[in-house]
């Protein structure tokens, strides 16, 4: 098999079939020195497995991803060469792959994030630090990094980076305006020219985290903000942004630190620095009905994912041991929360499922 990772900030061609591979495994990072990477094994009914044991990472983890098949688990952290893909079995960690032999702009702090092609046959990347160029490896399973594709066009610094669902679209989000940039995707020649901004911006900064997704069904666009109304959202084409959907209805009372839409394309989540710290709304064309929030809040919201087959919904946080909240999920919205795990994970910055790719 050969595979694409990816650092991207925003994007979307056209729609594709989501995942139906149950998630086995769950996964969460950030800065505590010795959980900077948590994995368990994880089951729709039983909820968390055991944690497996995890190498040595260098610095603060910003995202973790697995991908479709879990054949592989990839980490974007602080320091130089900025990111670690390892082979993954059942039995976790394997052998890391060797680093790419040219790494981001020497200038960068990191990568904001990264994402997977849909035939994990790349990797694209964006740096921390202004000025920043996507950047793009080709990749396969068998022999990891190959050559570097042509940087895309400057933007400011960046933060996160999402493609849609057949990997013709990936977007970024930067600290300045206009926030979010567009680009067509192609594995055999890479970056496109970028498409013109949205006539409506984004109004603020992004999140510290994962604060952009694409719809995998429905290609739509969101992105979080710092400032009212916390969310931004569009319909994107192989011609670009369209307009901007309304707000929803039931507004957002703080900054959106992490938004993602269910793998079944069906609803959108929000985590918040506020309460409650979690929302979630129906979504058509555009967002519906908010649904009703969890029985047991989580205290804090920094980071989240729904699961490859949209029946869970996992949220992270940085304030206090667990550190993490996972609730069963349906088009219903929120079930009961599941039971924290045995051995807790470190300051959740970022969580991903497994089975699917981010």
């Amino acid at each position: 098999m050969s595979g694409f990772l990816g650092l991207i900030i925003a994007g979307g061609a056209s729609g594709g079939t989501p995942p139906v591979t149950p998630s086995a495994f769950i996964a969460y990072g950030g800065a505590t020195t010795s959980k900077r990477i948590t994995v368990y094994g994880w089951d729709s009914s039983a909820g968390f497995g055991s944690a497996f044991t995890t190498p040595t990472i260098p610095a603060e983890i910003h995202q973790v991803s697995f991908v479709p098949d879990n054949s592989t688990f990839s980490a974007s952290f602080w320091v130089a060469p900025y990111f670690y893909v390892w082979q993954w079995s059942s039995l976790g960690f394997g052998t890391r792959y060797a680093d790419p032999g040219s790494v981001l702009n020497p200038a960068s702090s990191g990568p904001a994030g990264f994402s997977w092609t849909t035939n994990l046959d790349a990797l694209l990347t964006l740096n921390n630090n202004a000025p920043s160029n996507p950047q793009a490896w080709a990749w396969s399973a068998a022999s990891g990094f190959g050559s570097k594709y042509s940087n895309g066009s400057v933007l400011a610094s960046g933060r996160g980076v999402t493609l849609n669902a057949d990997s013709t679209l990936v977007a970024f989000q930067q600290f300045a305006s206009p926030w979010i940039a567009l680009y067509p995707w192609s594995s055999s020649s890479g970056f496109g020219t970028k498409y013109a901004n949205p006539s409506t911006l984004p109004n603020g900064l992004p999140p510290p985290e994962a604060g952009i997704s694409f719809n995998k069904v429905t290609n739509d666009f969101i992105c979080g903000s710092n400032a009212n109304p916390f969310v931004f959202a569009y319909p994107v084409t192989s011609a670009g942004f369209g307009t901007k959907y309304a707000n929803p209805a039931s507004a957002l009372g703080s900054p959106v630190y992490s938004t993602k839409f269910s793998a079944d394309g069906a609803s959108v989540a929000t985590v918040n620095n506020g309460i409650p710290a979690v929302n979630a709304y129906q979504w058509g064309a555009g967002f519906g009905t908010k649904y009703a929030n969890p029985a047991v809040l989580p205290p804090y919201g920094y980071s989240m994912d729904f699961s490859s087959t949209s029946n869970a919904l996992a949220t992270g946080q940085k304030t206090a041991s667990p550190y993490t909240s996972v609730y069963q999920w349906s088009t219903s919205g929120f079930g009961a929360k599941y039971s924290d795990p045995g051995t807790a994970p470190g300051v959740a910055a970022t969580v991903s499922f497994g089975n699917q790719s981010r």
